[in-house]
């Protein structure tokens, strides 16, 4: 099956399309602007091995350029906020508020000759991203923010071997937990960086042409 996806990647990148959005927003711009609370990108295997979700596990042992990632957010997650941001929301960063202060220990080794060398461990606490959803809404709406913003990225079965990648982004209301908008991008997995960073594009591109359209820089969709 490794090898399969592998190769399926391969043949993908001489035929690929540019993705195109689906986008749903409401009419009016009540949800074009504010304080969200942004959550990291998570990745969901829908009948394929979960070691799709992983590019450092599934292309362990393979030669690479360049040392991949555990999970698809580091190449999503940048894009995705540089267009929000030029939407004009004022980004909370979920990933980076720790809900305990880290522990910080200081150590010293003294040698029989007199010599001695010291030592820091750090240890850091959970963060808001590793709550559950009612948590995250408690904090979201502590902190004054109208909206949660949660990205899902799911690999599936393209048929012939091939396999699919679908970035799902939405904006969630904090009080009543309703989806204010929805914006998709999907195509057939191009690579392992290539895929998630054009749909990261791709859906960026979309809510910009839906809340922001004189921000938006080329083809909207």
């Amino acid at each position: 099956m490794r090898g399969l996806a592998v190769f399926a990647l391969a043949l993908a990148a001489c035929v690929q399309a540019a993705p195109h959005a689906i986008v749903q927003v409401p009419p009016g711009d009540e949800y074009a602007a504010g304080a969200v609370l942004v959550m990291p990108t998570t990745c969901v295997p829908d009948g394929v091995m979960p070691e799709l979700c992983s590019p450092v596990t599934l292309t362990a042992g393979q030669p690479t350029l360049t040392p991949l990632p555990a999970s698809y957010a580091v190449y999503v997650d940048p894009t995705l906020r540089l267009k929000l941001e030029f939407a004009g929301y004022t980004l909370a960063e979920g990933a980076a508020m720790r809900l305990e202060t880290g522990a910080r220990t200081d150590g010293q080794t003294v040698y029989g000759d007199g010599a001695s060398s010291s030592s820091t461990a750090v240890t850091t606490g959970p963060t808001v991203a590793d709550l559950p959803p009612g948590d995250v809404r408690a904090v979201a709406r502590s902190l004054g923010l109208g909206g949660i913003v949660t990205s899902t990225f799911t690999i599936s079965p393209a048929g012939f071997g091939e396999i699919r990648a679908d970035l799902v982004v939405t904006l969630w209301d904090v009080d009543s937990s309703a989806s204010r908008w929805i914006v998709r991008c999907g195509e057939r997995m191009y690579g392992y960086r290539e895929t998630p960073l054009r749909l990261a594009n791709c859906v960026g591109n979309g809510v910009l042409a839906a809340l922001a359209p004189g921000n938006l820089i080329g083809e909207a969709l």
